[in-house]
């Protein structure tokens, strides 16, 4: 999986939206909502060329929070994106 950082924001009505890889890393028509919580939703999508499931965004209700709070909210969802994948890393490798 790749090491994720916000690539963009876009603003829509209703979210703000940062944008953590390209679209173009994904399958076509596998972006979908991986979860919701929170007023935090992650989209996530199947990587071209493989059966693996990454993050390909995290949309944040704009009724819920201002863009500053969310800018935060999406660095600590990074943070918990960065320790899943550390422990699930540790947990493949064989001594």
């Amino acid at each position: 999986m790749a090491s994720l950082g916000i690539v963009d924001w876009k603003r829509t009505a209703s979210q703000y939206v940062a944008i953590l890889q390209s679209m173009d890393r994904f399958e076509t028509n596998t972006i979908k909502e991986l979860s919701r919580e929170n007023g935090e939703t992650v989209l996530a999508g199947t990587l071209r060329g493989t059966d693996i499931t990454d993050w390909y965004a995290i949309a944040f209700d704009r009724n819920e929070y201002e863009f500053d709070e969310a800018r935060l909210r999406a660095r600590a969802a990074l943070e918990r994106y960065r320790e899943a994948s550390r422990l699930a890393y540790n947990s493949d490798y064989r001594y």
